[in-house]
């Protein structure tokens, strides 16, 4: 089953949607569901708090937009039950950050439809193509980000296509990141020890990937290093390896110490 928002048939049982209030009565309030083809929905009055509600209005408004939590559907009328006491507060921010990233990639398609002159059907059947692949496109917009165009080698889309959302996702989307950072401690007696060092310190930050470093002095002898990745194995990885290379860098000529701080 797709996973991405859209205009489907029926929500399931348990599935939490975006709902806007329509109106409001003393039993509970009639709601719409965009994302299923503007389905009505209601929320009863014991539904919407735990305990007696005496003012509806104290919790929701009409014309306001609720993540709520399907708990019965009655296909015969296309009319769902739904819940707002049952909602904790982390479902509410999975779900509004479900319908963001849903957004954001339909603005990058057509953005990509604008560039490239291409029909709807064709935006769609590659939306489609990239959700049946990655389970939401932005999950697969995410991976092109970080891996480029062979993300999409099994998927038959054309090279162009793929380059130009490589292109305006850069644009659109941030990568979340992490860092490791610890203190570098360099002596050395050697006449020539202050290039020695800036020069290892320049080698490591010319060769650095994608993964972000940086080096900064904080008064001989220390340095501070930090690497930032997509995640901390990677982080970890990419900065024992810049330690090695100052350290190999310098040599017998000067002393290495390090030590990590807590993140």
């Amino acid at each position: 089953m797709k996973q991405e928002i859209e205009n489907q048939d029926m929500p399931e049982v348990g599935e939490l949607v975006l709902a806007l209030v329509t109106s409001m009565s003393s039993h509970g309030a009639k709601v719409v569901l965009e994302e299923y083809n503007n389905m009505y929905g209601f929320l009863h009055v014991s539904e919407i708090a735990t305990g007696w509600v005496k003012n509806i209005s104290r919790f929701i408004t009409v014309n306001q937009k609720v993540v709520l939590k399907v708990i019965r559907i009655d296909s015969a009328r296309a009319e769902v039950d739904l819940s707002l006491r049952q909602v904790s507060g982390e479902d509410r921010k999975q779900k509004l950050l479900s319908v963001k990233r849903y957004d954001k990639s339909r603005t990058i398609f057509d953005s990509l439809q604008t560039r490239l002159k291409i029909t709807e059907n064709q935006k769609n059947q590659y939306f489609d193509m990239m959700e049946d692949q990655f389970g939401t496109v932005y999950s697969g917009l995410e991976e092109l980000i970080k891996n480029g165009e062979k993300t999409f080698d099994k998927l038959d889309i054309p090279k162009e296509v793929t380059t130009e959302l490589v292109n305006i996702s850069k644009t659109k989307i941030s990568i979340p990141m992490v860092y490791v950072t610890g203190i570098i401690q360099v002596t050395t007696h050697d006449p020539n020890g202050i290039n020695l060092i800036k020069d290892s310190m320049s080698e490591v930050l010319s060769n650095r990937s994608r993964n972000k470093l940086e080096i900064s002095y904080l008064g001989s002898p220390k340095y501070k290093i930090t690497v930032y990745a997509e995640d901390y194995k990677a982080a970890e990885k990419h900065l024992t390896s810049a330690l090695e290379k100052i350290k190999k860098s310098m040599g017998k000529k000067a002393s290495f110490s390090f030590s990590k701080e807590q993140t």
